[in-house]
């Protein structure tokens, strides 16, 4: 069986709401991130645990671009 316009509608906007949903986290993660190491309030150990967070976030990200790209077929 092929995919039709809508199943392909489908997943086309929840992937794009997943990929949005991702962009909101890192920003909601990353603003009051900077705040708080500008305002002195983060501790180096901290700074580091929370920087490391914040990669494997971006790491998560970069991970599913691959994937994608690997799977389309030019």
């Amino acid at each position: 069986k092929g995919m039709n316009l809508e199943d392909f509608k489908f997943i086309y906007w929840m992937e794009y709401a997943h990929r949005m949903w991702g962009r909101a986290l890192g920003f909601v993660f990353a603003v009051p991130f900077a705040y708080f190491v500008a305002k002195g309030y983060v501790t180096r150990q901290l700074g580091v645990r929370l920087s490391a967070l914040f990669a494997l976030g971006g790491a998560q990200g970069l991970i599913g671009w691959w994937m994608v790209k690997s799977g389309l077929e030019v």
